[in-house]
């Protein structure tokens, strides 16, 4: 093998003297010199391909002859060749899993995943899933990073489809409120999901009303609650909790959860106390329904002492009870002593009326009470509730009483006179209108006002209405409850009364 040098002057240069020269060494087979010129018979010395035949041979941009491979012949390189790579899209990828899924499933796509596979709220209730179509949607919602919000009640999931779910919470951490509720997990479901629980870091809200867990499942929630910090809103309702001790020590040992849904389940006896035990030691629950279950007394007394050590909770609903007089006097004493408690549900309980008035004169004696809300629905009232309440009024004018009004034989003996009409009789004996008396209190200007801004225009008109009188005259001033009286709804409720009050007469008659 030989080294042959070459000199090459550039012909661009436009130097004559010192031109721009290009050493080039290369090493040649023996035998073999480079082409003097392109085309040709090659010379004794041009280059040969790999199977004895003559190669191309091209000139550079600087003269030097360049051997070229064969057009076919394949070579590595760093370099993209015909078509550019299409960008990684999740959203077709997720849609294109989603689709495949099915085809080997054998399951029905459903339009609606993939037009709203990207929306924040992914709605999917009432679809008839079942464990094969939550399988087909879990799997691409693994890398989902749109939907915060997932529904899917009513789809007869069972406990498989409940672990598919579950297994995809596992992963995904942008969903922060599922809705399993009727999907019948039993047992199954409560494991997978009570696992996924002690793991998700996301979820805020959870509804898991309507799946027939047992007492059995009752521990599985202890340990879920007890090592879970994020949930805020859980609903165990329509359940089949009987026992309620494993409910009590998850109470207990939660530090997160400020609402907790118990309603329609079996709660009574030992499992009621349990809950209420749980609750005094409970620092972060605002909110407890457990209606429709069956405390009795014995549950009452229960919350009583519960609403003594409690200073956390603002609402409790222990609606249709079975709790009878000597309950609602338990509920009372806590009732006197708690400052926190804004909302108290009590209806549909056979508590009667001395009942009734034991709440209600609780609430009175009470400096520090929050009370704005004590629930009575389909309790008998009597007039000197009434006239209690009236005094309630006087010194917390947000309190409001929800009840069916005065009913029975009670309400054919109170006769009293329309507050509309009271009020349109006194603005005619002084020749005001109404739309001057309204203004006469009405700083802003705005035809808006405050309850207490009214009472007080009241007062100055010298309009004396008893307190069962003002108890109605705003409960149909301020029907939504914000507060406010505005001069359109002063209005409205004036022709109603006038047409209540021609009614009554024609009765009469």
């Amino acid at each position: 093998m030989s080294v042959q040098m070459l000199v090459v002057h550039h012909p661009d240069s436009g130097q004559t003297d010192g031109a721009t020269e290009l050493t080039v060494e290369a090493e040649l087979e023996p035998g073999r010199v480079a082409g003097e010129e392109e085309g040709g018979e090659a010379s004794p010395g041009a280059s040969e391909d790999g199977d004895g035949q003559p190669g191309s041979v091209e000139q550079t941009d600087l003269g030097v002859p360049e051997v070229q491979k064969d057009s076919d012949e394949e070579y590595d390189t760093d370099l993209e060749t015909g078509d550019e790579r299409r960008d990684y899209d999740p959203v077709c990828e997720m849609k294109r899993v989603y689709l495949e899924l099915c085809e080997r499933t054998g399951v029905v796509p459903a339009s609606y995943f993939l037009r709203h596979v990207t929306s924040e709220v992914l709605d999917m209730s009432y679809h008839g899933l079942g464990a094969t179509g939550a399988r087909c949607i879990a799997i691409p919602l693994h890398t989902n990073t749109y939907v915060t919000q997932l529904s899917l009640e009513d789809n007869w999931l069972c406990g498989e489809g409940g672990r598919h779910i579950a297994d995809m919470l596992k992963e995904n951490c942008y969903i922060s409120e599922l809705n399993l509720a009727n999907n019948k997990l039993g047992s199954v479901g409560a494991q997978a999901i009570c696992d996924m629980l002690q793991e998700n870091t996301t979820l805020k809200t959870i509804n898991l009303a309507g799946n027939e867990f047992r007492d059995k499942d009752g521990q599985l929630f202890v340990d879920a609650l007890q090592n879970n910090f994020q949930l805020k809103e859980v609903d165990l309702s329509g359940n089949l909790f009987s026992d309620g001790e494993h409910l009590g020590n998850a109470i207990a040992a939660n530090d997160s959860v400020v609402h907790l849904d118990l309603s329609w389940n079996q709660l009574r006896g030992r499992g009621a106390l349990a809950i209420c035990n749980g609750l005094k030691l409970n620092t972060t629950l605002k909110s407890l329904d457990v209606s429709w279950n069956g405390f009795a007394d014995e549950g009452a007394l229960g919350f009583a002492e519960a609403l003594k050590l409690n200073n956390v909770l603002t609402a409790l609903n222990i609606t249709n009870n079975r709790i009878t007089c000597q309950g609602a006097t338990f509920l009372a004493k806590g009732v006197a002593e708690n400052d926190t408690l804004k909302s108290l549900r009590v209806g549909k309980n056979p508590i009667t009326m001395k009942g009734a008035m034991q709440l209600l004169d609780a609430v009175r004696i009470n400096s520090r009470t929050a009370m704005e809300l004590l629930d009575l629905t389909d309790v008998l009232l009597s007039p000197e509730f009434m006239q209690l309440l009236g005094e309630v009024l006087d010194k917390h004018a947000d309190f409001r009483i929800k009840h069916g009004g005065v009913a029975g034989e009670i309400a054919q003996k109170i006769k009293r006179a329309n507050p509309m009409l009271v009020l349109r009789d006194a603005l005619r004996q002084t020749h005001s209108r109404l739309i001057d008396f309204f203004k006469s209190f009405d700083k802003e200007g705005d035809l808006t006002v405050t309850v207490e801004e009214f009472k007080a225009g009241l007062q100055r008109e010298d309009i004396h209405l008893d307190p069962i009188q003002m108890y109605d005259l705003f409960r149909a001033l301020d029907k939504d409850e914000d507060g406010m009286v505005n001069y359109g709804k002063l209005i409205e409720a004036t022709e109603e009364g006038v047409e209540e009050s021609e009614g009554e007469a024609e009765d009469a008659e």
